[in-house]
């Protein structure tokens, strides 16, 4: 008798599980269709269409990686803002992310905390990803190899990563953004935009 209600425990656990990486696949898949509030009417239709045409590469890599990584359960929470897909595994002993078209990847320490907006708000590399997307817009099929490159090249290579050309255009897209649609005081130790000769 014990031995069948473990069983079925187990399987509820497991149900709601699935249950669970399947909201969150038609969480991101919705993601495909997010725009921009902040936008007008048409810079909200042109989002989508570059979406679909200049950034199609980094859109369809983005969406099939963090569909990927929810089916794996490696996603514990979907949130969006400003037209772009968080998809976050919580309790990391780390934070870092990756960009993807409208796609960010995020693994988070237990200190990123927040719900929503507020979330997205309160963990400085939920913003700094966030401005990667912007130069997925700026460069389009070619954000993969010129940007996308470099910058994984760079995080497993030695030196200091937060430094490189393509944080720093991320950190100034992200400070831009967010200090004129959300007065953040953007942090510049952590996320600097410009770099420092010494």
């Amino acid at each position: 008798m014990l031995e069948s209600c473990v069983s079925l425990r187990n399987f509820l656990v497991m149900q709601v599980t699935f249950s669970n990486r399947f909201s969150f696949v038609a969480q991101l898949t919705q993601g495909l269709f997010l725009t921009d509030n902040n936008r007008s009417p048409w810079g909200r239709v042109w989002q989508l269409f570059s979406r679909y045409t200049w950034e199609l590469p980094q859109t369809l890599v983005g969406w099939l990686y963090s569909v990927g990584r929810a089916l794996a359960g490696q996603v514990d929470r979907v949130d969006t803002l400003g037209g772009i897909t968080f998809a976050t595994k919580l309790g990391c002993g780390y934070s870092m992310g990756v960009s993807l078209g409208t796609f960010v990847d995020l693994w988070a320490g237990p200190w990123m905390l927040g719900e929503g907006e507020a979330y997205i708000l309160g963990n400085p590399i939920c913003m700094h990803e966030f401005g990667h997307t912007a130069d997925s817009r700026l460069f389009g099929w070619f954000y993969l190899p010129v940007i996308g490159l470099s910058s994984l090249l760079s995080a497993t290579g030695k030196g200091n990563h937060n430094v490189f050309w393509t944080e720093i255009r991320a950190n100034r897209h992200a400070r831009r953004y967010f200090s004129k649609y959300y007065s953040v005081a953007w942090n510049e130790t952590g996320y600097p935009t410009q770099t420092t000769l010494a």
